[in-house]
C-alpha cells in the first residue's frame, strides 16, 4: 500500500501558526557530501601532466600513502631550475614532505599517478617548454614503507640500486590507485587492534640487537644504559605489523622527526637525549 504525504505548506492552520510565531521557511534540505569524487577530466590529468594542489587537498592514508579525493597519488615538484638536481617523486608522507610542510613550501607540489616514471617538469630559468622526464623515487619514501626491506643504513650503492629497480607498476599493484575499488583486507569485525603485540618487547630488543644498537638514520650507537634512547619504529604506523621490513631502529632524536611522531619531543627522555648530544 502506498500513500502520498500532504503538502504542509498549503495548510492554512499551520501557515497561520507559523506567521504568529514569526518562523521563516527553511531553505531546501541538501545532503552534505562527505567525499569529493574526482571528475573524469581530473583522472586524465592525473595520468598525464598532473594537478597543482594545496596541502589541504591532500589526505594522508593510514598506510602513509597519499590521496587526492578518491585516488592514491604521487607528489613531486614541477617547477625547477636546470642547474639544480631533478626532484624526486614521493609515495608517502615522508620526512622530506614533513619538512616541506613545516617550511611552508607545500604550494610547489603537484599530484599525479601515472606509472611509467615520467613526470612533466618546467625548467623555469631556461624558458623551455614543459617536458616529460624520468624522475627517481624518494629514498625516504622507500624507507618509510620498507620497500623490499629498504634501509637508510644501507651502503650508498645498495640504495641507488634499490631506486633503480623500483617501478611504479609494482607500487600501484601493492597500493592501488582507486581507493573505492579496493577490497579491504579486514572487515570492521575482523580488523586487528592497532596496538603492540604481547611479544613486542622481545621483538624490539631483537631488532636493536640485529643493528648492533645503532640508529639506522644517524648511525649513533647506543649500548648499555644509553640503549633506553633507542627505539624500534613501525614504518607503516601499524603497531601490530612486526614484519622485518616494517621495523626500523632509530634513536629517539631521529624517531621524533618521523611523520606524526612530534609528540616525542615533549618527553623527558627526548630532552635529556638532546641535551647530552649525539
Amino acid at each position: 500500500m502506498t500513500f502520498k504525504l500532504p503538502n504542509f505548506l498549503n495548510d492554512g492552520h499551520l501557515n497561520a501558526l507559523r506567521s504568529t510565531m514569526g518562523a521563516p521557511l527553511s531553505s531546501s534540505f541538501v545532503t552534505e557530501k562527505r567525499v569529493k569524487l574526482i571528475e573524469l577530466p581530473e583522472i586524465k590529468r592525473l595520468r598525464e601532466d598532473g594537478i597543482d594542489v594545496a596541502f589541504e587537498d591532500i589526505r594522508v592514508l593510514e598506510d602513509g600513502t597519499l590521496s587526492y579525493k578518491d585516488k592514491r597519488v604521487l607528489l613531486y615538484i614541477r617547477d625547477v631550475n636546470s642547474s639544480q638536481p631533478t626532484p624526486k617523486f614521493h609515495l608517502v608522507f615522508c620526512r622530506t614532505l614533513d619538512t616541506m610542510q613545516r617550511n611552508k613550501r607545500w604550494r610547489r607540489y603537484v599530484v599525479a599517478n601515472r606509472d611509467d616514471g615520467l613526470f612533466q617538469v618546467n625548467f623555469i630559468d631556461s624558458g623551455a617548454k614543459p617536458q616529460f622526464i624520468r624522475l627517481d623515487v624518494c629514498q625516504n619514501c622507500l624507507g618509510h614503507i620498507g620497500w623490499s626491506g629498504f634501509s637508510s643504513a644501507w651502503p650508498v650503492g645498495q640504495k641507488a640500486e634499490a631506486v633503480r629497480r623500483f617501478t611504479l607498476t609494482d607500487f600501484f599493484e601493492r597500493f592501488p590507485r582507486d581507493l573505492f575499488g579496493v577490497k579491504p583486507e579486514f572487515t570492521t569485525e575482523t580488523a586487528p587492534l592497532n596496538d603492540y603485540t604481547a611479544d613486542w618487547p622481545d621483538i624490539s630488543e631483537a631488532a636493536k640487537r640485529s643493528k648492533n644498537y645503532r640508529c639506522e638514520a644517524c648511525t649513533i650507537q647506543l649500548k648499555g644504559l644509553d640503549s633506553k634512547y633507542l627505539h624500534t619504529h613501525h614504518r607503516n604506523g601499524q603497531k601490530n605489523d612486526n614484519s622485518p621490513g616494517n621495523l626500523e631502529v632509530l634513536c629517539i632524536g631521529c624517531h621524533a622527526e618521523e611523520p606524526l611522531h612530534a609528540h616525542l619531543k615533549a618527553s623527558p627522555a627526548y630532552l635529556k637525549f638532546m641535551q647530552r648530544g649525539k
